[in-house]
Parts: structure tokens; sequence; C-alpha cells
């Protein structure tokens, strides 16, 4: 009776010592240099999950390996090309503050500011991800101004100052089309002051001369409309900015 006690005692214990001496045998033979060619593999295959899952490996398991720099970069690409901006933000992120004196935090810099860019929702009222991507690439340039990311960054800063211009001017647009001439007023003259160059500029001028002459501020809107005749003279508004200054004449 004792006996067989005994023997179950041991086999249970010998059990034991064969199932940790297969785990730990597991363990040793999963590297991180085995599980970064699986992510990379597994992404060239189009199978982001199981990247992702492999580079999560890294980050638990081998957060001391030099395979934990390159699969956190790589995980930002991965979520960056899923359209998952919000997820590559934050890791690019990451990678800035863990890595900042690393050969390739610039393209971080500059992918976390391309993260906001492409959060930009051109519909939407929040303007807060383009003010941020603009912020980025303008830091961008500043602190890496000769990386090779120096070109697209300014494409990029001129395409955020353009939707922020198209914005005011919309607003603008839209209070006049409301008969808000006021309101019409102030936006539009931002818009000519903060981006005179923008691509609406030359209605822009005819609106704001437009509302004046709704607000019966004739002088003011005599000179807009002699502005639009001047510096937009081929347009359309120019033929009707001429005609407006024929009526303000017969008042």
């Amino acid at each position: 009776m004792h006996l067989s006690k005994k023997s179950t005692l041991i086999f249970f214990l010998l059990l034991f010592f064969s199932l940790n001496c297969s785990t730990t045998k597991e363990q040793k033979a999963i590297s991180p240099a085995k599980l970064l060619r699986e992510a990379k593999r597994f992404s060239k295959e189009k199978d982001p999950d199981k990247a992702k899952n492999s580079i999560q490996l890294i980050m638990e398991d081998f957060p001391d390996s030099k395979e934990r720099i390159t699969g956190l970069m790589m995980l930002a690409d991965i979520h960056y090309n899923e359209d998952e901006f919000e997820e590559s933000k934050f890791h690019y992120q990451k990678f800035t503050e863990l890595y900042p004196a690393h050969k390739h935090v610039d393209r971080a810099h500059f992918y976390r500011a391309m993260s906001n860019f492409q959060l930009t929702d051109l519909a939407s009222r929040d303007l807060t991800p383009v003010n941020s991507a603009l912020e980025g690439f303008r830091n961008f340039l500043t602190d890496f101004p000769s990386s090779k990311y120096k070109k697209n960054a300014k494409k990029r800063i001129n395409q955020c100052l353009d939707i922020l211009a198209q914005n005011i001017f919309e607003i603008g647009k839209f209070y006049f089309r409301a008969g808000s001439y006021q309101s019409a007023i102030i936006r539009l003259k931002s818009l000519m002051v903060e981006y005179p160059t923008h691509l609406h500029v030359a209605e822009a001028e005819f609106l704001l001369a437009e509302s004046y002459f709704h607000e019966q501020n004739y002088n003011e809107a005599r000179t807009r409309y002699k502005k639009v005749l001047q510096n937009y003279p081929r347009t359309e508004f120019a033929k009707q900015a001429r005609l407006k200054l024929r009526k303000i004449r017969k008042l």
C-alpha cells in the first residue's frame, strides 16, 4: 500500500520535471531573432495579425534584445500600413522616447507626424489632427534639417496649410450664404492675411467685397472690388466686381 503511494508520487514528480524541462527547451528554442524573422515573413505574406503577435512576444519576453528596437519600428509600420493611425502614432512616439539617439529616429518622428496627417478628416470641423501634424512636420524640419524625409515634410506642411485655409474659406462662405456678413468678413479677412496664396483667394476677395456691400459699407466694398480687378483681372469675379463698381457709383 505504501509502495503504491510512493510509486505514484515519483511518477507525478517525474512528469512535472519532464514538462518543466520541455517548456524550458521551447523557450530557449524561440529566440528574439527567430521571432523577428517570423514577423517579417508574416508581414510579407500579408498576415499583419500574426506579425504583430510575433513582435509582441519579443516585447514581452526579450525586452533588452536588439530585436526589440527593430520590432518596435516594424510594429508601428504594420499599424500604419493597415490604416490604424492612432496605434501607429503611439508606437512611433514610443520609439522616439525609448531610442532618441537611434540612427532612424528621424523616420519615427516623420511617420508620427504622418499618422496625425492621415487622421485628418476633411469633412470634420475638428482640426486637431492637422494642427498636430503641422506642428510635428515643422519640429521635424528643425530637428532633422538633413533628413531624407525633408522634402516630403515640406510638401506635407503645405498640404496642412491648404487644409487649414480651406476650412476658414468654407466657414466664411457659409456665413456669407447665411447672410451673416459680419462673421463672413471676419473669416475672409483672416484668410487673406494668413493664407494670401490660397487657391480660392480671388473668390474670397470678391465675397469679402460683397459682404461689405451688403453691410452698406460702400467705401470698403469699393476698395475690395478694385483689388479683385487689379489682382485677378482674368477671373469671373473681376467681371462681377466691375458691375458692382458701376452700381456703387449710382448710389
